[in-house]
């Protein structure tokens, strides 16, 4: 599926993109490497979403926090998943501290990095 395949990417990039970004000690690749992380989060909803017959695709934050929220109300196993939870956790620590604060623990980069690929492995499973 189009969006699973463009939320690896996106974590792929967001990866190098970071280990570049310590090697030269350069805070802008690391924070652009966060939105990239924050982006696969974005992209495998997405999947989510179309698994699920959502359309249209949601098209702002806001729709699509109504839209999971949606979802796992009318879906056990969605709510099992807590994608809620896992979204709104990546957005404020990928996207609004990360990307758009600067504010970057290398450690907890890396550890939202896992948690970006567990996410994308569990919408895999829909």
């Amino acid at each position: 599926m189009r969006y699973i395949e463009e939320a690896k990417g996106f974590l792929e990039e967001a990866r190098e993109e970071f280990e570049k970004g310590k090697e030269q000690d350069n805070i802008f690749l690391i924070r652009d490497a966060c939105e990239k992380g924050w982006n696969a989060i974005v992209q495998a909803l997405n999947a989510l979403f179309v698994k699920k017959g959502i359309s249209p695709l949601p098209r702002s934050h806001r729709e699509r926090r109504i839209k999971i929220r949606e979802l796992e109300m009318a879906d056990e196993r969605v709510r099992d998943k807590g994608f809620f939870d896992r979204f709104m956790a990546r957005d404020h620590i990928l996207h609004e501290r990360g990307f758009c604060d600067g504010d970057v623990i290398i450690e907890e980069i890396e550890s939202e990095f896992e948690k970006v690929e567990s996410f994308i492995k569990d919408v895999e499973e829909f």
